[in-house]
């Protein structure tokens, strides 16, 4: 098959990120060897340079502030992929951090790590960054009751690297949100959908039309039926991918090796993050992939807890 040898390599990254020390979990340790999937060096290289980010980033950060545990792993490969340094993640960062409260946009996700690893893209100074992101930002704000920082910091700085026009983003997210709202199938997703397609600047009639062959062949494919969710296949419809596509993301969802533990929809975007490595890295492919990645092994970390919790009360009774 066609992507054995990214399978290959994926288990490879993996087995060299566990070698270190320190080292990633191994929930942790699959996401970051898709980060790394793109790397022109050997395993063993590009494991060794995210073990030196990781270290450069528990120094320059602290112990106890974001990233933390495995998304640091994540964080420093991510960084690697980029070929940029730790020293540029942290100007960033703080810059972020400086200026915040002059904003009035309320707090940071991550205390501006999530954001700061997205300007990475931009040649722009810390300043002019956050410059930037803050406009963009002010315009993205939801309503508080509805407001998630690390979700908006995100997009927002995604667009802030781009240079977008924060009026022409609202304006477009509001006309996808109307038209995915009359759709009773996604109708719950409208707001993810429209900030998938603001992002990758896909129509949102030809999305929902897309959208709803993919959704069939989810339906019919029971290794898809049960990981994939309709949130998960809209992004994946706005980001470009095609019923081919989906096929391809189910054979390796089902190649996956038998020892990768990650489960469920965490296991599905893994499949979906192999598949997409190889494509072009651009800042709206980089904050799908970040984006992803975090929520993978979130959702992970959520599945490991329940079911400790689960034995643990089994236990006591």
């Amino acid at each position: 098959m066609a992507f054995d040898g990214k399978l290959e390599r994926l288990e490879a990254l993996h087995e060299a990120l566990r070698e270190g020390r320190p080292r990633p979990d191994s929930t942790a340790a699959w996401f970051c060897a898709s980060a790394l999937l793109p790397g022109d060096a050997g395993p063993a290289g590009l494991a060794s340079a995210a073990g030196e980010r990781f270290g450069a980033i528990r120094e320059q950060v602290g112990r106890h502030t974001a990233p933390t545990g495995g998304l640091r792993w994540t964080y420093a490969s991510l960084l690697v992929r980029s070929g940029v340094q730790v020293e540029r993640f942290v100007a960033l960062r703080d810059a972020l951090r400086e200026s915040r409260a002059a904003s009035k946009t309320g707090g940071l996700g991550a205390g501006g790590a999530r954001a700061a690893l997205v300007l990475c893209a931009a040649d722009l100074t810390p300043e002019d960054a956050a410059q930037r992101f803050f406009a963009m930002k002010q315009a993205l704000n939801p309503p508080w009751w509805r407001r998630d920082a690390s979700v908006t910091d995100t997009f927002a700085a995604a667009h802030a690297v781009r240079g977008d026009d924060p009026r022409s983003i609202v304006q477009a997210r509001s006309r996808a949100e109307a038209i995915f709202g009359e759709d009773k199938r996604i109708s719950g997703h409208k707001r993810t959908a429209a900030r998938a397609c603001g992002l990758f600047e896909a129509e949102p009639r030809t999305v929902l039309h897309t959208f709803q062959a993919l959704d069939s062949v989810r339906k019919r494919e029971r290794i898809l039926r049960h990981r994939v969710t309709r949130s998960m296949l809209i992004e994946w419809t706005a980001q470009g991918l095609n019923e081919g596509d989906l096929d391809d993301v189910a054979l390796i969802l089902d190649a996956l090796p038998s020892h990768c533990g990650v489960p469920g929809a965490g296991r599905a975007r893994l499949a979906h993050l192999v598949h997409t490595s190889d494509q072009a890295s651009l800042v709206a492919g980089e904050v799908s992939a970040l984006a992803a990645i975090i929520a993978a092994q979130t959702a992970a970390i959520v599945a490991a807890t329940t079911a400790a919790t689960v034995a643990t009360t089994s236990a006591g009774n």
